[in-house]
């Protein structure tokens, strides 16, 4: 049963809103750095740098590399569909179809997330927070559409756009997997073992990429870029990614992802000279009622449900007591 304190705005949700500003930034940092390098020689070196940067914090905190024999096998299970076949369904589909279809197709993650964590019975989802995922879902619809010329449904984008539905889902069952290993991992130490584990079958696609890369021409701007990505984007916005779903569950975690896109088009705005749209403005609120009502909304029922049960249960003591711990769950 979640704690209550864990229902009140938080340290989690402060670090969730760092990481979306993050990963909206890492859009932008993306952008920059594929001017000059391929996308396969950039992620090889991204992802090698994040290995390099896990390595180096687990050591210094002290936790060590061990583990516990019976989760060696699940964890490496974990990292390569997380961070080996999903960064490769990602890397190869993102050129195979439109922007629109790609940002609509990953906007689905905390649906799939919200259904895997029920299905697999990992955590229980209020119909309130249900009602806030397609709330956000059709906000992100307004701004992901308008802003990228509209879904396409060509023969020619299907196999781009299966690619990136793949890779959604397996990225939801890493997320929902990962709340039972949270209970006796810290949020660093999973991440980073996960990685240093999933990363290495994935280094293989890229590594003629890599080489390939030309190294000296390659401006300081774009190796900036290249580790703020991997450093902001993959080490830091993940622990905080983790440490959320920790502390409050995978669906009120989850639909923090739905504001990224809002802050890429805040920064593309700033640092692109991209207009921003009316249109995106509304599809921004929408968002954020999602958001809303997925992290806090099944409150607002509770109270409702709390109020009849002191009118019916005045001469029953402790017995709405027991109601309210019900919806808390």
């Amino acid at each position: 049963m979640t704690k209550r304190t864990n229902d009140r705005f938080g340290l989690s949700d402060v670090l969730m809103l760092m990481a979306v500003v993050m990963w909206g930034m890492n859009l932008i940092w993306i952008k920059v750095a594929l001017r000059e390098m391929s996308p396969g020689g950039f992620n090889g070196v991204r992802l090698l740098l994040t290995m390099a940067i896990y390595a180096g914090m687990l050591a210094a905190s002290g936790q060590g590399f061990a583990l516990e024999g019976r989760d060696v096998w699940k964890l490496l299970v974990l990292g390569v569909l997380g961070n080996a076949v999903y960064q490769f369904f990602f890397i190869h589909a993102i050129s195979l179809t439109t922007a629109a279809n790609t940002s609509l197709i990953l906007s689905m993650s905390p649906i799939f997330i919200a259904l895997l964590s029920a299905l697999l019975r990992i955590e229980r989802i209020h119909w309130a927070a249900w009602t806030g995922i397609l709330i956000s879902f059709f906000g992100l619809y307004l701004v992901i559409t308008k802003s990228n010329g509209g879904l396409s449904f060509s023969t020619a984008n299907f196999r781009g756009s299966l690619l990136i539905l793949i890779g959604t889902v397996l990225w939801a069952l890493y997320t929902a997997f990962s709340k039972t290993f949270l209970e006796r991992l810290s949020p660093l130490k999973f991440s980073a073992v996960t990685v240093l584990l999933g990363v290495p079958f994935y280094l293989p696609f890229v590594a003629r990429d890599v080489v390939r890369l030309p190294w000296a021409a390659i401006s300081l701007t774009a190796w900036v870029s290249l580790v703020l990505s991997a450093l902001f984007g993959l080490v830091i916005g993940y622990v905080i990614w983790y440490y959320s779903i920790q502390k409050v569950g995978n669906a009120k975690t989850a639909i923090y992802n739905n504001l990224t896109p809002l802050f890429t088009i805040v920064f593309a705005a700033l640092f692109l000279q991209d207009r921003v749209r009316a249109y995106q403005a509304v599809g921004a609120a929408v968002i954020f009622a999602g958001v809303y009502l997925t992290r806090w909304g099944y409150r607002v029922f509770a109270k409702k449900v709390r109020r009849r049960g002191l009118a019916a249960d005045k001469s029953v003591p402790g017995s709405f007591e027991n109601r309210g711990k019900k919806w808390a769950r």
